[in-house]
């Protein structure tokens, strides 16, 4: 390889190194930061900041009308991105589900997306909820 081959060659890969370079930064940076906004508090602390936001049940209808913690609105996992506009983004939220599983994690990561922050999750869910729930 001459000298001129080489300097054209570090010409166009100097920048693509840069760009992927910077690419991955802001890629894992943008994530981080959404983690940080999901936010798994224990029972105590959720009861104790729940009411300084919105109180989100996204368990089905059917078991919403069993039992659930008072206050709180009930808009299922599958409907809950079509009723969004029902939903205030200028307070953070509160979400819940029967048990803290991969459901919930994946419904407050949607919600951060569309720009609601910060999003609470209770930990264990309404199975591990010490306190009094409301039943029909």
């Amino acid at each position: 390889m001459t000298l001129a081959t080489f300097s054209d060659v570090m010409g166009w890969l100097l920048p693509i190194s840069l760009g992927i370079l910077l690419g991955v930064f802001l890629a894992t940076r943008k994530n981080k930061g959404e983690k940080e906004q999901i936010i798994v508090l224990d029972a105590e602390e959720f009861r104790k900041n729940m009411r300084k936001g919105q109180l989100i049940d996204i368990r089905p209808e059917e078991k919403y009308r069993e039992k659930r913690i008072n206050g709180s609105r009930n808009f299922p996992k599958k409907a809950i991105f079509s009723s969004l506009h029902q939903i205030r983004d200028d307070q953070p939220l509160f979400i819940y589900d029967d048990r803290q599983r991969g459901l919930v994690a994946r419904v407050a990561k949607k919600l951060l997306k569309k720009g609601y922050r910060p999003v609470y999750v209770l930990k264990g869910g309404l199975e591990e909820w010490p306190y009094p729930v409301k039943k029909n």
